[in-house]
Formats: structure tokens, sequence, C-alpha cells
């Protein structure tokens, strides 16, 4: 066995357990969809309005309350 191989560290059986997302509440899947919708540079009414919801459902989600 060449010297670079034992130095090598061993190779792992099996693959480390992958974690499960944690499923998102109707809040967080909101606040997703709207920021999707977010255009950077874009200063309309509607762009605000939706700056606005996200911040207002980001500290509903923080705070562990409903709207």
């Amino acid at each position: 066995m060449p010297w670079a191989d034992r130095s090598l560290p061993p190779e792992r059986d099996d693959d480390p357990p992958q974690q499960m997302p944690a499923p998102l509440d109707a809040r967080e899947a909101e606040r997703l969809a709207l920021i999707a919708q977010v255009r950077r540079g874009v200063h309309s009414k509607r762009q605000r309005q939706l700056v606005q919801q996200i911040a207002a459902l980001t500290l509903a989600i923080l705070k562990g309350t409903g709207r």
C-alpha cells in the first residue's frame, strides 16, 4: 500500500443520516411566495406593499403569533 493511501483518513461505511426539512407553516410559505415577487430596483407602490407584507409576516413568525 503506498504511503499516500495510508495517510488518508478511513472511508465511512455508511452515509450520514439526512435531516428532514421542517414543514413550512402557512406564514412561512406565504412569506417565501411574496419574496419571489419582489423585484430589486423597481420602486412602485405594489413593490412597497410587498415589502411591508413581508416585514409583517417576518415579525409574526419571529414572535410566534398569528397576524
